[in-house]
Formats: C-alpha cells, structure tokens, sequence
C-alpha cells in the first residue's frame, strides 16, 4: 500500500518520495495483530469491560461512523494518488490531502478503531495503539524524504496541514 505518496505520479512510475523500508510487512503485521487479538478478545472476553458500560447503540453508531471515514479516507486519497497520470510529480495538496497528510494511514487506524468501538476490547486498543505509533514512525521517515526531495513547498504544506487529525471546515 503505498500511503504516504503525496505526490503525483504516473501509472509506470515508482514515486517521487521513498516508503519506510518495512512499511508493507509492518502494516500487515499490525493488521493481523489488531484482528487477532480483537477476534479472540471478542470470543473469550479477557478485556471486553467496556460492552457492559457502553450502550449497544452507541457503540454501533461509533462503529459505523468509524468505519466510514476509514473508508472515506483511504478511497479518496488512493483515487487522488494512483487515478491522474502525470508527467511532472506534484505534490497533491487537494481533497481529503488538505485535510489531513496521511490519509491512507488515517483511513486503516479509523477502520480497525470502529471494530474496536463494536466491541471494545482493552487488549486490541492497546494493540491499536502500538498500530498508532507504528504508523507515525514511518509518515515521520517518509515525511523527512518528502522534505529532502520537495523543500519549502512540503514545509509549507506540513505547517498548513495537520498530521492526523484532520481538519473540519464548515462550507461557507
């Protein structure tokens, strides 16, 4: 999954910046953990605390709204990144990358964090959390790339634009 190219590309390019160098096999290690522990905590209840506290319906409706923006989030920007061949790489600062800089990586965490709120298991939210620190590492190792590669107009746009949390703007 290539998620931190903010670049355009063409399709017969490689990219512009350079991935973290274990970036697919952290990614679906942490996905299988996630499911994993989030499976088997779900079954056997070791840390599932939080189903007796929380209504059904809230947590559904957590879920749901999670599970969209995860959706959300990742078909946007893959449709920005790899639809629009281009000569020239650019960075791409449109759509749901002028909200936020990783959305593909935000799309992935909002996925897994509504299975968490359908059922909340202490022990993947930990797991959720690793999965978090993991995925800032490598946007900080490709951001510095993008950085070297782009200078002033990457600068500006990491002032611009938030690292996770994205940025609700109202239509006026």
């Amino acid at each position: 999954m290539r998620t931190l190219v903010v670049v355009e590309i063409s399709k017969d390019r490689t990219g512009l910046g350079s991935e973290h160098p274990y970036c697919d096999s952290l990614q679906l290690m942490m996905i299988l953990l996630f499911f994993v522990v989030w499976g088997l905590d779900s079954f056997y209840n070791y840390s599932t605390v939080l189903v007796g506290l929380t209504a059904l319906p809230l947590r559904l409706f957590l879920a749901i709204v999670s599970l969209s923006f995860g959706v959300y989030f990742s078909a946007k920007s893959h449709k920005l990144v790899f639809s629009e061949k281009c000569d020239q790489p650019k960075l791409i600062d449109s759509g749901v990358y002028s909200r936020v800089r990783h959305p593909m990586y935000l799309g992935v965490l909002m996925f897994c964090l509504g299975f968490f709120f359908a059922i909340p298991s202490l022990l993947s939210l930990g797991v959720w959390i690793g999965f978090f620190i993991v995925y800032d590492k490598m946007a900080t190792y490709e951001e510095k790339d993008l950085v070297r590669i782009l200078g002033e107009e990457y600068i500006a746009y990491q002032k611009r634009v938030p690292k996770w949390f994205p940025r609700i703007r109202l239509r006026s």
